[in-house]
């Protein structure tokens, strides 16, 4: 399970460049399916990084009140 998670965590933070490398370890995998994957896990990550931007924003306005 841990190795699968780190795997995860590549894909995120590599795109692409990280499904040729797990391609060597798992051939069966669907290489066209993975880039779709990786590529919503992405935006995602980005999504979630615009909510916290918005939280510290929120935050400092309410701490200036």
């Amino acid at each position: 399970m841990l190795r699968i998670g780190i795997w995860r965590t590549r894909f995120i933070a590599l795109g692409i460049e990280a499904i040729d490398a797990f391609a060597l370890e798992y051939p069966a995998a669907d290489k066209r399916e993975l880039k779709r994957l990786v590529q919503q896990a992405q935006a995602i990550k980005h999504r979630h990084g615009t909510a916290r931007r918005l939280l510290r924003c929120l935050r400092a306005l309410d701490d200036a009140r």
